[in-house]
């Protein structure tokens, strides 16, 4: 008897988590290009006295 290995059908909790994933993943994008808007920097500028 041959097993069946096939993959059990996407239920409603792994589409949302994958929504949610997207949205959190489209919102750091424009949180960066907000941010690169008022040249914003992540890292100051420290020089050596």
């Amino acid at each position: 008897m041959a097993k069946d290995s096939s993959r059990p059908p996407m239920n409603v909790y792994t589409a949302m988590l994958v929504l949610s994933f997207i949205a959190l993943a489209i919102g750091c994008i424009f949180l960066a290009l907000n941010l690169n808007l008022y040249e914003f920097k992540i890292m100051p500028d420290v020089r050596p006295p």
